[in-house]
């Protein structure tokens, strides 16, 4: 296991509401209030961006920066005596771009010096949302437990996208039958590859995830999750693109492949989502995350960050007490919230209050006046 992974520090020009004051973050865990619209969500989007990760909120970068110039991110990551200044930018022009130090790094390398997790109340889709939530949310284990599989992702998203246009092209009239073959060919190759990762992915993140929903209860431990998909090998995969092929010539794209599979989440053969209660789905999307916490950590060795956005939002005191009980043992988590400071001052944690795009320097010492219940 490797020193404990710390955000010390994080700052940003033209992105959203923040304002570029630097914040100052303590070890262990950090409760951030305020009223709504004051940036809370804001900063742990910019937390995301900062460690290699899209917006949880399924923002395009041209609509969280304030600035015809973009913005830009920077933070401090801390592991022991180990310090890494991280950075990231945006432009029109330019597009993202990542830094470690004064040097240019990638994506993966910024995921790599900076694992996280981040749980949001868009995150509770995993249940009832379209099935591109739970690919994407399925994606991003696989790229922190098997950097790796990037090459095989962008490899399938590339066949995926040319194989289209072909059959976008005059409904696939005017394709040259061997480029069509050559890219159907690449599609059903990288596709078994994702597909691979991803039920290995899944099977390393059920483990820890049966292990929580078991503390959580008889009713979470009945909670089943499968991955479903058109084929199962490369042959399969093969012969479905045959089987189909008059079909997606008429529509214009393809029918079959990785990006139409899906997560199922179900209680006695039954889809969770017709059966959870609004509390019950709170806490089974808390328990997948953090069984994606406890994942993460395993493959990358420590500690990854975490971050919560409204962390107690409609639920009871003694229900927010237990999910706070429950966070990980990270060196650092984030929450934002809305509850009275008080509340939480006796756990030993950092609450603080953010207001207009900044946080207080200091621990709050009085209660906030007129707390919103959401962010």
């Amino acid at each position: 296991m490797r020193a404990i992974l710390r955000l010390t520090e994080l700052s940003a020009r033209g992105f959203r509401n923040l304002a570029p004051d630097p914040i100052f973050f303590e070890s262990g865990t950090t409760i951030l209030l305020g009223e709504n619209a004051q940036g809370k969500t804001n900063l742990l989007e910019a937390v995301a961006l900062l460690c290699g990760q899209r917006s949880f909120r399924q923002a395009r970068p041209a609509e969280m920066t304030r600035s015809a110039e973009g913005f830009s991110i920077a933070g401090v990551v801390k592991r022991g005596f180990e310090t890494d200044a991280l950075a990231v930018t945006w432009s029109a022009e330019g597009g993202r771009s990542f830094f470690l130090g004064e040097k240019p790094a990638s994506f993966r390398e910024a995921s790599r010096r900076a694992p996280a997790v981040f749980l949001a109340p868009e995150h509770r889709e995993l249940l009832a949302g379209p099935p591109a939530v739970r690919r994407r949310f399925l994606d991003r284990l696989v790229l922190a437990l098997y950097p790796a599989a990037g090459d095989d992702l962008a490899r399938y998203h590339t066949a995926l996208r040319s194989r289209n246009a072909l059959l976008s092209r005059d409904r696939g009239r005017s394709a040259a039958p061997e480029e069509m073959e050559a890219w159907t060919e690449e599609l059903v190759l990288a596709g078994s590859a994702v597909r691979r990762y991803r039920r290995e992915a899944l099977s390393e993140w059920r483990v820890f995830f049966v292990g929580l929903a078991e503390a959580a209860g008889p009713e979470y431990l009945s909670v089943s999750v499968g991955y479903v998909s058109d084929a199962d090998s490369e042959e399969e995969l093969r012969e479905a693109f045959h089987r189909l092929a008059a079909a997606e010539r008429r529509r214009g794209y393809c029918l079959a492949g990785p990006h139409r599979d899906d997560l199922a989440f179900t209680r006695e053969g039954r889809p969770l989502s017709s059966q959870a209660s609004a509390g019950e789905a709170h806490r089974i999307v808390f328990l997948i995350k953090l069984a994606e916490w406890n994942a993460v950590k395993a493959a990358a060795g420590e500690a990854p960050l975490f971050c919560m956005d409204d962390f107690d939002a409609g639920l009871s005191e003694s229900s927010a007490e237990a999910l706070f009980d429950a966070l990980p043992e990270a060196g650092t988590v984030i929450l934002t919230g809305a509850s009275r400071p008080e509340r939480w001052r006796r756990k030993g944690s950092h609450v603080r209050e953010m207001r207009a795009g900044q946080v207080s320097p200091s621990p709050i010492s009085a209660p906030l006046p007129r707390l919103a219940v959401n962010d």
